[in-house]
């Protein structure tokens, strides 16, 4: 073990070693990170502090999870905000070592006013219902510009095919539909598609045939699709950029968009 620590690079990591613990978040160096999954695998060190990223990217089973806390501080909004069931599941579902132990344990320290919900959640579980609706008009643009949508039926064909569709049935009240009987799942279902046709349509992502059943995908369509973008985006773009647009003036461009970009500035040297 210590001929092993010498090998790492992060100093604190390297005390926590010492003791039987590590630690496992994006800061660490990967030949660190590596290090410390395999001691743990192993069972060379008994305790692993980690990140909550690490139930969805890493499986690594323990006899005991311990959940500190469901919230996490959102950059975006300045705020502190819960985790997603969906997440808090997942961090409880590393506990049980399939090959040693015939059960898990899991804790979860939560804030008092919150106990309530997370025993109610975990005894008597509600469904997830589907986010689509928000990014229905994106998913439809990909499926287009890939060749799996050339209709209007197709893309009502589609959206039978989801987890959306399954939950519209079971719960329609939560989706703003008032029955499920065939006529009026029909004129909701075609109104959704009519709508984020349209908005495709205006984000130049699209083009309707003259049948007005036919659909086209357009390059910035597939520019889109390509590139994970929100069709507003690849629209603004459209409109704003010109060929005589200056730094400052792309800039701009980029910063009010919906999407997040990483920008690399490349200064010469008389710059």
């Amino acid at each position: 073990m210590n001929d092993i620590i010498g090998t790492v690079r992060d100093s604190n990591l390297k005390l926590t070693l010492a003791f039987g613990i590590g630690m496992h978040h994006a800061g660490l160096h990967e030949r660190d990170r590596k290090t410390v999954e395999e001691l743990f695998v192993n069972c060379k060190i008994q305790v692993l502090i980690a990140t909550s990223t690490l139930a969805w990217g890493v499986n690594f089973p323990a006899h005991l999870v311990i959940v500190k806390g469901t919230e996490y501080y959102d950059g975006k909004t300045r705020r502190y905000v819960d985790y997603p069931i969906t997440d808090v599941l997942q961090m409880m579902g590393r506990a049980g070592r399939p090959q040693f132990d015939d059960q898990g344990k899991a804790v979860i320290l939560v804030h008092d006013i919150k106990k309530d919900f997370y025993k109610k959640f975990l005894y008597e579980p509600f469904p997830v219902e589907s986010s689509l609706l928000d990014v229905l008009a994106d998913h439809l643009n990909a499926e287009i510009a890939a060749g799996t949508i050339t209709s209007k039926q197709d893309a009502m064909d589609y959206i039978t095919w989801t987890y959306f569709f399954r939950r519209l049935i079971m719960n329609p009240t939560y989706y703003n539909l008032d029955n499920v009987s065939h006529d009026t799942m029909n004129k909701y279902l075609s109104s959704l598609v009519e709508k984020s046709l349209f908005d495709l349509e205006c984000s130049y992502c699209i083009e309707i045939g003259e049948d007005n059943r036919s659909i086209e995908p357009l390059t910035y369509g597939r520019i889109a699709s390509y590139y994970y973008l929100k069709h507003p985006t690849i629209g603004m773009f459209k409109d704003q950029l010109k060929p005589e647009s200056t730094v400052e003036e792309l800039l701009l461009i980029l910063t009010v968009s919906d999407d997040i970009f990483l920008i690399y500035v490349y200064l010469t040297d008389d710059s």
